[in-house]
């Protein structure tokens, strides 16, 4: 592990965004480039702490703030919290890179690139964070970060709109997390991961789920779940890079890692709240599954692509059993992979065509060559087709639901394979018009071509990942499994 590397991960890209407004100042270019640099260093101090945590090393490091009441800030470096930030990291500079090539021409990058940074930094902040408080601190930030990214385009009123409905459905879900936390602290007096879960006053088994299902309800407003969904579709207003950092690596993976979280620091969850859990993830993934079937615009298939997916990991650990949980997990790397790729493709093809609407597409894989295979990749992963990541994933979901059986693994089984089914219709359908056949009259006279390397090299280098990530699953099952014996401790 290089020296201080748990700090620098996230105080890194945070120092990087206060920096960006000088380095506007000097140059456009620079500030751009510095802006994937900060991101790719933060990556860097995340893989280093791997081969730590992979050898069984975690640890805790914190600093004592009010003791009075008994608050510290400090990080936690466990599988869980390592494998997270490096996702984050990792994908979050592969965006950065994008954006060089797919922001170039737009105004206010400055604020952009600000907010970009301060996103990705927030998020590793939270994931590293030992403690609700500092949690809490963070999740906010990435709120209000999403807020701004989302509502980039502010001057366009559905834009506006959008970035303030985000912020507002969010709210609801903030508030439930702030109230599970307050009455956590009331009760035990910690709020420290560790301490909570040795505590020696523990919570009653009545209090204990209602602080859980309070902790699921913020988890439902970032991870757009039923009911609070509404606002991620309406957040493809934003910018495609901001879409593929918040459906892949920010926003809605906050609310999967708070629901992981939780399960390791309260080990005995009440089959009251496993249901709740595995119940809103199946309604959902099924939902949200058929919508996707039936838009044509390509960023809200994806998005409610995005919202079925993270249907799939809720009612995963609501399964309550280890298997579901590492299959959870398992399947939130997968999709972080292929969803990021599928909306930088998406984003190439906006970028050539101008337009969203996949009805006036059609025929650009002529123009496109390394656009469409790659995106090509991404709808197989997407589609659980093998030896794609998203086979693996998704068949570890489906198998811990049979081997749980009864009623609820049944129904979880069911929902899980017919909202496959339904997946690859809409991946099918949504390759085809925009790929096949012959280009539109709305196209032909416009100069259509392969996007530059600059942005052809984050497809690459995700599609590779796409297609070696499933065969780590053994290494990235014994790895994340470490963590599990300490919740019965």
């Amino acid at each position: 592990m290089l020296p201080y590397s748990p700090w620098l991960a996230w105080l890194i890209p945070i120092i990087g965004s206060l920096s960006v407004p000088i380095i506007a100042k000097i140059n456009g270019k620079l500030r751009d480039w510095l802006s994937f640099t900060f991101v790719a260093t933060s990556s860097i101090f995340t893989f280093s702490m791997l081969p730590d945590v992979f050898n069984g090393r975690s640890a805790e490091l914190q600093v004592q703030w009010i003791p009075y009441f008994n608050l510290s800030y400090g990080v936690l470096i466990d599988p869980l919290s390592v494998f997270m930030a490096s996702l984050v990291s990792f994908i979050g500079a592969l965006i950065m890179l994008y954006s060089i090539g797919y922001m170039a021409h737009e105004e206010g990058l400055t604020r952009y690139y600000f907010f970009m940074l301060l996103f990705i930094g927030g998020m590793i902040g939270l994931v590293m964070a030992n403690n609700f408080f500092q949690l809490y601190i963070f999740w906010e930030i990435v709120g209000l970060c999403s807020y701004a990214l989302i509502g980039f385009w502010y001057k366009k009123p559905e834009a506006a709109r959008a970035g303030m409905k985000a912020f507002i459905v969010t709210r609801i879900g903030d508030v439930c997390l702030l109230l599970g936390i307050l009455i956590l602290y009331l009760n035990t007096g910690q709020l420290t991961f560790s301490a909570v879960r040795n505590s020696a006053s523990p919570l009653s088994a009545s209090l204990l789920t209602t602080v859980a299902l309070l902790f699921f309800g913020g988890a439902i407003g970032k991870s757009a779940q039923v009911p609070l969904f509404v606002w991620l579709p309406d957040a493809m207003e934003g910018p495609t890079t901001v879409s593929a950092l918040i459906h892949a690596a920010t926003m809605v993976k906050a609310g999967v890692y708070l629901v992981a979280r939780t399960a390791i620091v309260f080990p005995s969850l009440s089959s009251e709240y496993l249901l709740a859990v595995a119940g809103v993830g199946a309604v959902t993934a099924f939902m949200a599954a058929t919508m996707a079937l039936a838009t044509f615009d390509i960023k809200r298939v994806l998005a409610y692509s995005t919202i079925s997916q993270i249907g799939y990991m809720m009612f995963s650990l609501g399964l309550g059993t280890s298997g579901g949980w590492l299959a959870s997990q398992f399947h939130l790397m997968s999709h972080a992979l292929f969803k990021a790729l599928l909306f930088l493709c998406a984003g190439a093809v906006i970028h050539v065509t101008g337009t969203r609407d996949m009805r006036q597409m059609g025929g650009l894989k002529r123009y496109m060559p390394v656009t469409y295979v790659t995106f090509i990749i991404g709808a197989l992963s997407l589609s659980g087709v093998p030896p794609f990541n998203g086979f693996w994933s998704k068949d570890l979901i489906l198998e811990e639901c049979f081997k749980l059986g009864g009623y609820m693994g049944s129904f979880l089984f069911f929902v899980g394979t017919s909202t496959a089914i339904i997946t690859v219709a809409y991946a099918i359908r949504m390759t085809a018009l925009t790929f096949m056949g012959e280009e539109p009259n709305l196209l032909k006279g416009k100069k259509l071509c392969e996007a530059p390397n600059v942005m052809t090299v984050p497809l690459i280098v995700l599609a590779s990942t796409c297609v070696a990530s499933g065969f780590l699953q053994p290494y990235f099952i014994g790895f994340m499994s470490q963590i599990l014996p300490r919740a019965n401790e």
